[in-house]
């Protein structure tokens, strides 16, 4: 059997990909692009960002393949944007929720046409060569419940066993190993993995790590924590017990410290109840780390992203504030020229969304059998561009008056319709349909 497969992207979050593909290697394996895609026989897609659906419209308009076609490949899509699998139908034949390694081969072999799955599967790894380092998943799923998170919601936490992850090391050939979960130090093993890295002479070069774990870090690079909320209410509403007494008095032992160089936070705009005295929270707290000795050689890295309430989690029925600026509100808290007057090293990492490119991510993660139609309008009218990776909305009052039809940007973007009607809620769990967020 000949399989195209794809990850829309950046290949670093093809992972979960990679995974599936090891399982069917007896199988002839080809990356497609839009020209080669037709002549496989099974086509494999991960799509990972919202973004990504839209892509995977325009990369099979572009291949010339309808799901109407008789004689196409068939479709298999997976990856973390399908966790409202819906809007996916339109495309594909199979639309896999979840893990999907355990269950592909069955879905080759047709035994699972048409079905939505959300599945579940025993955790295995898998070296992962890149650039310069090779990453090996520790441990799936999340033992916190931060309110807003897919993840967290929807993978139990499951942990691969000691013994297979150092096969896995002995097989790296690059000198840094990532060593990826959402806390690599809550591996249940970490300390014997420090050890066997060092013993092996491989440098580990994790990134993500829990606030209250920070102590534990021993990364190469700068380490990654979800701080999420600017204030410690807003933080406290997401499930971060993060106070800002907490906050300060880490920040200040670590700039103390001197080991680490820095640090990037990961902070979520928009959340619900946002005011202006959240972001005069964070910075009176940030002026108070910024007297500690050493400070001016720290380098604090925030990196903004936007509130987009997820299916399946605590905040699924929330709304956004899809029409304000939240370019200018940003620049106003970090700083431009002679304003940025922080007393440590201010860096950011900022992809702030305008309005149409929001209201195209509710219409991604809460889109029913309708997305089909509204993306094609979209694209035919130009209303959206697709440029490399990226998708821009060309004109937000088109894209408005487009939506009208299907009841207005307020039904994707504003607290929407009875729960039990959410497209999200028709996953296929186990062989069975799932009705209520408990029973996921």
């Amino acid at each position: 059997m000949k399989i195209g497969y794809l990850t829309f992207g950046r290949d670093d979050f093809g992972y979960g990909l990679a995974l599936c593909l090891d399982r069917i290697k007896d199988h002839e394996i080809y990356r497609v692009s839009p020209k080669t895609a037709k002549y496989v026989d099974v086509l494999l897609f991960s799509c990972f960002w919202w973004e990504h659906i839209y892509l995977l419209a325009d990369f099979l308009r572009k291949a010339g393949i309808k799901k109407s076609d008789s004689d196409r490949p068939r479709i298999i899509v997976g990856g973390f944007n399908t966790f409202n699998p819906v809007p996916f139908q339109a495309y594909a034949d199979t639309v896999v929720c979840g893990d999907g390694e355990e269950i592909l081969e069955s879905v080759l072999n047709g035994e699972d046409p048409g079905l939505i799955w959300r599945n579940v599967s025993q955790v295995h790894s898998l070296p992962l060569p890149g650039h310069n380092t090779t990453r090996i998943e520790l441990a799936r799923g999340c033992r916190f419940k931060c309110k807003f998170c897919s993840v967290a919601h929807l993978k139990p936490y499951r942990e691969v066993s000691i013994d297979e992850i150092k096969k896995c090391l002995d097989q790296v050939k690059t000198k840094k190993v990532t060593l990826f979960a959402p806390d690599p130090t809550l591996y249940s093993k970490n300390e014997e993995l420090n050890k066997y890295c060092h013993e092996i002479g491989l440098t580990r070069n994790d990134t993500d790590v829990r606030f209250t774990s920070l102590d534990k870090y021993n990364g190469s690079s700068l380490p990654h924590i979800g701080l999420e909320g600017f204030s410690e209410r807003q933080r406290k509403l997401v499930g971060k017990q993060i106070s800002n007494e907490l906050f300060t008095t880490k920040m200040i032992e670590v700039i103390q410290h001197g080991v680490m160089k820095g640090v990037l936070f990961y902070v979520i705009l928009d959340l619900p109840g946002e005011k202006e005295d959240d972001f005069l929270e964070l910075r009176e707290a940030l002026i108070k780390i910024g007297k500690t000795p050493g400070a001016e050689k720290f380098t604090m890295i925030f990196s903004p992203n936007m509130f987009m309430p997820m299916p399946h989690t605590g905040m699924e029925m929330y709304g956004i504030n899809y029409e304000k600026n939240y370019k200018d509100i940003w620049i106003k808290f970090f700083g431009r020229g002679k304003e940025r007057d922080w007393a440590f090293l201010m860096a950011e990492k900022t992809r702030i969304f305008k309005p149409g490119s929001r209201i195209l991510s509710m219409l991604s993660v809460r889109g029913g059998e309708e997305f089909i139609q509204i993306q094609t309008e979209l694209s035919a009218k130009k209303i959206i561009n697709i440029s490399g990776d990226r998708l821009s909305c060309r004109s937000e009052k088109e894209l408005i008056r487009v939506l009208q039809k299907y009841g207005g940007s307020e039904r994707y973007c504003g607290p929407r319709f009875p729960e039990d009607d959410n497209p999200w809620k028709r996953l296929i769990f186990n062989g069975e349909r799932s009705r209520t967020r408990e029973s996921l």
